[in-house]
């Protein structure tokens, strides 16, 4: 098997978590081994991790404290992938990650910060080799928060539509990766049949070529 980095990312609310579980459940349908499949996400449970969860739940406003979130990203971002996501890839699994970079470059730059520095700070970095963003209304994400929990410091009406254009305009920064957007707004059954196909044509697509996007 040929590895593969998925990465589901888009502004809270959108149904990443449900998404990369139903990703998972599609591959094991299709035959793929489940010690083949890894589901991870950031923030980490690791050190740095927990200090972006720390800090989401403490900082009064968006547009505080963008250096210290920028520094935790990075820094929790390095460990996953010097434990968690280079190592499966390196043993041919199939990594489905619920977010990545493309939260910090939106996330980030929002705070004020150059995007010439977000990307120097992922110089080398693993590159995925499909990216769904999940979009919907901020009022639609914004109902579906606060049903399960209190709301964080990014998770604010003005600032999240801000964030939604975001992500909707990450194929300008990065358009050499394969960025696909998907309407989370639809059915879950919607959201994951286009998802599984657009998946497994990306596996079936890496097979016959035996290659994958390299850092």
């Amino acid at each position: 098997m040929i590895p593969l980095f998925v990465v589901f990312d888009g502004v809270d609310g959108a149904g990443k978590g449900t998404a990369v579980k139903g990703a998972k459940n599609f591959l094991l349908s299709k035959g793929v081994p489940e010690e083949k499949i890894v589901h991870t996400a950031e923030p980490t449970n690791g050190f740095y991790g927990k200090k972006v969860r720390e800090l989401l739940a403490s900082s009064p406003k968006p547009e505080l404290n963008a250096k210290q979130f920028l520094d935790l990203y990075v820094a929790d971002r390095k460990e996953h992938l010097e434990k968690v996501i280079d190592p499966a890839l390196r043993e041919n699994k199939i990594v489905l990650c619920d977010r990545f970079k493309h939260s910090t470059f939106v996330y980030q730059h929002l705070q004020g910060i150059p995007l010439e520095k977000i990307r120097e700070l992922h110089e080398g970095m693993a590159t995925p080799d499909l990216v769904f963003i999940l979009d919907l209304p901020v009022e639609v994400a914004m109902k579906r928060i606060m049903r399960r929990k209190k709301l964080d410091t990014f998770e604010r009406a003005p600032f999240m539509e801000k964030v939604r254009q975001g992500f909707l305009g990450l194929k300008a920064i990065f358009p050499r990766e394969d960025i696909v957007f998907i309407d989370a707004s639809k059915s879950i059954g919607e959201v994951r049949a286009k998802i599984g196909s657009v998946l497994w044509n990306k596996v079936r697509g890496n097979a016959t070529t035996g290659n994958r996007t390299r850092p």
